[in-house]
């Protein structure tokens, strides 16, 4: 009771800002030295070494997330154009805002602006599939943390334990069930923001099924260590709720990463929904499959194998 409000409080006053500082940005052009000069002064902008050879290279980048935006520079040396990542809505909005008024202070003229992957920025493309990822995690985890929990409470557990059944089957038989309904409930929530929201799926809907099995596994391993610890299921979903709320807050689904400053960022580098939400957001509104995503899923699947382990380690020592 005391604690949850006291991450909220350091969460919301020091880890999250309405404005996005940082951004990545991109420069198209050969003659691109004044536009880098002058972003570089911009405490909004990190363009760094990044220059595409031509427009093409710089529409890859953005459909991989390597940058959030490409400012196209011609030949006069001045900024012509602007491509921008739509898929983040919060940060496409700063990026536009700070380059009109950049250009506006350069003295450049109109921008010609291309927004991709989301044109008109529509708030339910950017959030339904990030609430895909946040309903599974919530669902995944308290359900299991709660419903192994009021098993140990009505001594199913005890009762369990006197069969030849094995600990470590034991435990797969506890998050089997959560598996299926937590993915059932993902489907239901896709095909509503479908039908409801006209969200677009460019994507394989069967290989963002295939991702999503790394990520419950590491949900549902964390709800197991959370009945380790609680001793009943209003102590559970406390408990749950405690690790849920700064996971939700800090992955980059609400507010995105380069909001939140340096010095509490690693934290998300934790948190498995932080490498579910660019899955989700880049299957939906970019198409994107395993030859872009594998770093991201590949951080999953070792989430799950880590927290797997820990809470088999955890739920048999309790059980002992």
């Amino acid at each position: 009771m005391v604690g949850m409000p006291l991450v909220l409080l350091l969460i919301f006053g020091y880890g999250i800002r309405l404005s996005v500082n940082n951004i990545s940005a991109e420069l198209v052009g050969q003659d691109s030295t004044v536009v880098r000069v002058a972003l570089a002064q911009h405490d909004h902008f990190d363009v760094r070494l990044s220059v595409a050879t031509n427009e093409a290279a710089a529409r890859h980048d953005l459909r991989v997330g390597k940058v959030a935006i490409a400012v196209l520079v011609g030949p006069t040396g001045l900024p012509t154009g602007v491509l921008v990542d739509g898929s983040d809505a919060f940060v496409a909005q700063n990026s536009l805002e700070y380059l009109r008024s950049f250009n506006a202070s350069a003295g450049a003229g109109a921008l010609r602006v291309q927004v991709l992957y989301n044109p008109t920025l529509r708030s339910a493309d950017f959030m339904v599939p990030a609430e895909v990822g946040m309903i599974m995690l919530w669902v995944g985890t308290v359900a299991t943390a709660i419903g192994v929990v009021r098993e140990r409470e009505q001594g199913t557990l005890e009762q369990l334990m006197m069969t030849p059944i094995r600990k470590l089957e034991l435990m797969v038989g506890k998050i089997l069930p959560y598996s299926v309904l937590t993915l059932l409930i993902a489907v239901v929530i896709t095909a509503l923001g479908l039908a409801l929201f006209a969200v677009p799926l460019r994507g394989n809907p069967f290989e963002l099924l295939l991702f999503a099995v790394p990520y419950l596994v590491a949900a549902l391993s964390i709800g197991l260590l959370v009945s380790t610890v609680a001793q009943n299921q209003r102590q559970a979903m406390q408990t749950a709720a405690f690790i849920l709320l700064p996971q939700v807050l800090l992955s980059g689904a609400l507010f995105p990463l380069s909001a939140i400053p340096w010095g509490i960022r690693w934290v998300s580098q934790l948190l498995p929904l932080t490498y579910f939400t660019p899955i989700t957001r880049g299957v939906f509104l970019k198409g994107l499959g395993f030859s872009e995503l594998w770093p991201q899923v590949s951080v999953l699947c070792a989430m799950a194998v880590v927290f797997t382990s820990l809470a088999a380690m955890f739920f048999k020592t309790r059980l002992d």
